[in-house]
């Protein structure tokens, strides 16, 4: 068999631009040996070889040819079996087809780019972060098949970054302009949108609320407000919510921006009396907020109050009151399970409920304790002397403050205590995710591998649907994104 002939098949799977780059890296003689052994791509393409022959380069590809609706789809490898994001694979089996708009090709859940289709491979690139481990799936035209036996393991890389403000540098007022040049009072809340615009809540006298474009690098001021605490987004990443913290602000609820406006336009949701004259949030000290489709979520500092208010109409009403959560507490909503997520700082722990639970004899929602599932930390909290993985209830955790959500519902919470990033996983395992390993507090301020990063006491977190998370990271006065591959 000769080079040009290697070099032919090579090209019936790639693409123009980069099938004789790819040749030269696969399938060179001396490389085809080397690797026909490691990788199923060089026996896939080996036993295409064996097919094919010697035969010319004007020759007709044998494998060029239909979809046969009449026969099944069968799938017996894949070639490299591991990797990252983008790698390019080659799955081998029978009946693919030629036509790439009709295959589909599955790692876990996640769909991968098709770049080519013969009938018996496919040559396609791994999407981002599927899982360790992945079974890959072929759909055609309604038909599916699985690889049995071998499953395609991700390697994940992740980095640790500031992308706003001055490390220890706390100035008052905050300055607006490059991102790196620009500093905050106190960072306390982060939320961020579906393209990378990140809001960041700049507490106390900061009173402000800054948005941090990272297209441009640059942060602004979008809205100064008496004491801006907890923040969030609506599932749809069309509105965001920034509470007034103190009962001094009263009756002011919480403002919106919406992203249409590049967050400069506001409006001012507030507190309403009920049928006796009541004010239904009353004067409170917030503390957490979150919101689904439709509404606004807002518990008072210590549970005190847990009223919903309507995203159009601005009705407020109380769902909920005297739920001991503590002095403070925070909340995310988790558009996977639908649940409110809440993490109570003095205990250390996480609970999570469904905050529509209308119970029998009620018309609306009513929330008490006993409707919240106590899944994460073993309630230690503030006086634990040392942090340690486990699943659910096992976990010890510290002061626990912001929780974010991805895509997969796994939930981000951020310790202060232990000066760290926590992920609990779809099956409650509670793991350190970046920042200093589980054991005794170690605080500072580094850049580079999640686990060798350090934070100084972080306070929320936020996560992209595209695998960045960002921390508002207080007391070294920045905000620094985790980027995961």
């Amino acid at each position: 068999m000769t080079e040009s002939t290697m070099t032919k098949i090579a090209f019936d799977f790639g693409e123009a631009g980069q099938a004789r780059t790819d040749a030269a890296r696969w399938l060179t003689p001396v490389a085809f040996f080397r690797k026909a052994v490691k990788r199923v791509l060089a026996v896939v393409l080996f036993l295409g070889f064996a097919a094919c022959g010697d035969s010319s380069e004007g020759e007709d590809n044998p494998y060029d040819h239909p979809y046969d609706p009449s026969r099944a789809v069968s799938v017996t490898g894949i070639g490299p079996n591991k990797g990252g994001l983008g790698t390019r694979v080659v799955i081998s089996g029978d009946n693919f087809g030629n036509d790439k708009d009709k295959v589909q090709v599955f790692f876990n859940d996640k769909s991968a780019l098709v770049l080519k289709v013969q009938d018996n491979a496919i040559y396609a690139m791994t999407p981002k972060q599927p899982g360790e481990f992945s079974t890959i799936k072929v759909v055609i035209d309604g038909k599916e098949a699985i690889l049995e036996g071998t499953q395609f393991q991700y390697y994940i890389k992740a980095v640790v970054t500031t992308v706003a403000g001055k490390w220890n540098t706390s100035t008052n007022p905050p300055t607006d302009g490059p991102a790196l040049d620009a500093t905050f009072y106190r960072p306390t809340k982060v939320a961020v949108d579906d393209i990378g615009n990140v809001l960041v809540t700049d507490d106390q006298t900061g009173a402000r609320v800054r948005l941090i474009s990272t297209k441009d690098e640059k942060m602004t001021t979008v809205l100064t407000m008496s004491v801006p605490w907890s923040n969030c987004f609506n599932p749809q990443f069309s509105t965001f919510f920034v509470m007034e913290r103190n009962s001094s602000a009263r009756p002011k609820l919480f403002y919106s921006l919406s992203k249409s406006s590049n967050y400069v336009e506001s409006e001012l949701f507030q507190d309403q009396q009920d049928a006796n004259g009541v004010w239904i949030f009353g004067s409170y000290t917030a503390c957490a907020i979150a919101a689904d489709e439709e509404y606004v979520y807002m518990m008072s500092e210590s549970g005190e109050r847990f009223v919903r208010v309507h995203q159009v109409t601005k009705k407020v009403e109380l769902i909920g009151q005297q739920i001991p959560t503590g002095q403070y507490s925070h909340a995310v909503f988790n558009p996977v399970d639908r649940k409110i997520y809440l993490s109570l700082e003095q205990s250390g722990r996480i609970v999570r409920f469904d905050p529509r639970y209308t119970p029998p004899g009620y018309t609306t929602p009513w929330i008490t304790w006993d409707d919240m599932e106590w899944i994460i930390g073993a309630g230690q909290g503030i006086v634990s002397t040392t942090s340690k993985e486990g699943y659910g209830r096992d976990a010890i955790l510290g002061t626990l403050t912001g929780l974010g959500v991805d895509q997969d519902g796994n939930i981000y919470i951020c310790d202060q205590k232990y000066h760290c990033v926590w992920k609990v996983d779809k099956l409650l395992y509670c793991s350190v995710f970046a920042g200093p390993p589980a054991g005794p507090a170690k605080s500072g301020y580094k850049d580079g591998k999640p686990e060798e990063a350090l934070f100084n006491r972080p306070y929320d977190i936020t996560a992209t649907y595209d695998g960045l998370i960002y921390v508002a990271d207080t007391y070294n006065y920045v905000v620094r994104c985790i980027s995961i591959q």
